[in-house]
């Protein structure tokens, strides 16, 4: 998965922020027009900038129409500015600079970094500030071609994202060797491995760690004919010992649906672990700094009481068939754990979250994250800290509901 730097593009209606667009993408990506309110939705392109690396644009709606559609188009623009790294603000020099004030408290609440950008189109010129401003400027007419160049080295200049390498399982080395389990199902896709498991894969392999991806059949597993779920255990066992033999295996890593087998069978004839293990999902939590808040969402999931409200969020949208892990096999668990209908179960699914009135709920469940960059997720997670609504996740969820040993065990790979 590749990380990249969000840039927005901010300011007011026909401030120029669509112009500015074009012009970096070097193409018409936005459609510029001198209508008020041209742009009706957000606009993303990929680049790259050297030294910044790859980027994601967005150009927004102006943020201060006021008809019931602008209000909706606001909603949007202020939701996507809490997924930006930077701020681009567009200043229109003609207008009250007071009404850019909305975006740059925005950006300090948010704590992102601002540039300010004065499009001094048709020779306007700068309007005197009554209030003292910090931020980087630059002042120039975005319709000149030539502004492209100065734009992207005045960002090079004044702008510097923080970039933290992060090594997953650092105490693993070289030759080391990682079990993979990956149990697919009917809703596994066709030709590929979901991208928790290509990602942890990847970023293994890249170290010279072995994996060794494994195929458990679920079903067979939880047969409650003892024959047919011994002879996958056996099958199991036999590739779990081939790998101990020589030392080297130091991981096993599961999908989070297999948890409750997969802990079961790593232990040994007197309840002790054979080996550590955890989940590709609780990996994404951890890749994107957001473990220890998925954590501390157990201890209220703990003090849920009859009638409470849940939220199970899914950040992409796909054919969800039979048995699916956030529709059917989590609902089913929780329904298990405190009786049928004791508590009540919503969803959420794909990109729009601050829609819901999060106060409505005493948890969020959220799936692995694995289809939103890590800004993304951290916007999510800042609207529930504003809400006070806390948060975990699937595969911690799942290891909790299966044990508390399962749940502790799935965790201490990461402490």
């Amino acid at each position: 998965m590749i990380q990249r730097t969000n840039i927005g593009i901010f300011g007011m209606v026909n401030a120029g922020k669509s112009t500015l667009m074009n012009l970096l993408t070097q193409q018409i990506t936005s459609i510029v027009d001198p209508t008020f309110g041209t742009t009706t939705d957000i606009k993303v392109s990929l680049m790259e900038i050297h030294t910044l690396g790859p980027l994601k644009l967005f150009d927004t709606a102006g943020i201060n129409e006021k008809s019931s559609l602008g209000i909706k188009k606001r909603d949007k623009t202020i939701d996507c500015l809490k997924k930006c790294d930077l701020v681009l603000l567009v200043i229109d020099p003609n207008i009250s600079f007071d009404e850019n004030f909305e975006i740059i408290n925005l950006s300090q609440k948010y704590d992102k970094s601002l540039i300010l950008i004065f499009n001094n189109f048709e020779g306007k010129k700068n309007p005197k500030i009554s209030h003292k401003i910090t931020y980087p400027q630059i002042s120039l007419d975005l319709a000149n071609s030539n502004a492209k160049d100065k734009v992207i080295n005045f960002i090079i200049k004044v702008y510097k994202p923080i970039k933290k390498q992060q090594t997953l399982f650092p105490h693993l080395k070289k030759d080391d060797i990682v079990f993979l389990n990956i149990p697919m199902d009917e809703e596994t896709p066709e030709k590929r491995l979901l991208r928790p498991q290509s990602f942890v894969q990847e970023h293994l392999l890249r170290r010279f760690i072995s994996t060794y991806a494994y195929r458990m059949d679920l079903k067979k597993a939880r047969n409650t004919d003892k024959k047919i779920s011994n002879d996958e255990f056996l099958r199991f066992q036999k590739q779990l010992k081939l790998l101990k033999n020589q030392n080297f295996l130091k991981l096993l890593i599961t999908d989070s649906q297999a948890i409750d087998i997969v802990h079961k069978w790593t232990l040994d004839k007197k309840g002790k672990p054979l080996i550590d293990i955890t989940t590709f999902s609780i990996i994404m939590a951890n890749e994107k700094n957001e473990l220890s808040t998925f954590i501390k969402g157990i201890e209220a999931f703990k003090i849920l009481k009859e009638n409470d409200k849940i939220l199970i969020a899914e950040a992409c949208n796909h054919n969800r068939i039979k048995e699916d892990i956030g529709t059917y096999q989590i609902p089913l668990k929780l329904n298990n754990y405190f009786g049928e209908g004791k508590i009540q179960i919503d969803h959420a699914f794909g990109r729009d979250f601050a829609t819901y009135n999060l106060n409505d709920y005493k948890l969020i469940i959220h799936c692995g994250g694995c289809m939103l960059d890590k800004q993304s997720m951290q916007a999510r997670i800042k609207d529930l800290e504003e809400s006070n609504t806390p948060i975990t996740n699937y595969g911690i969820i799942l290891a909790y509901l299966n044990s508390k040993e399962a749940f502790s065990r799935v965790i201490i790979p990461f402490m």
